[in-house]
């Protein structure tokens, strides 16, 4: 992704691919990672890491379940993300 600053200059945003990197540098390969969806090629393909769900999930419960996890309260999100066999969790905003 990539903006200007007030003066013109084009920047890179790169945030996504740090994180990615630090996922690929930081976990164990057999590490599982929660996030949204539509975040979990990108997580497969560039941290070489397996994920609980990515664009090709047909389960929509199991969908369902991942969204209650980020819409819940951190305490009920955790025992989401354990029961769904989770070591870590990706949230994106902004």
């Amino acid at each position: 992704m990539s903006a200007r600053r007030e003066n013109g200059e084009k920047f890179l945003i790169d945030d996504y691919r740090e994180a990615y990197d630090w996922i690929r540098q930081n976990t164990d390969p057999a590490d599982k990672i929660m996030s949204w969806w539509d975040y979990g090629y990108q997580i497969t393909g560039m941290a070489n890491r397996t994920v609980l769900a990515d664009g090709n999930t047909w389960n929509n419960t199991h969908i369902a379940t991942i969204g209650k996890a980020f819409a819940s309260t951190e305490e009920e999100g955790y025992k989401i993300a354990r029961h769904l066999d989770a070591d870590y969790v990706l949230i994106i905003f902004g």
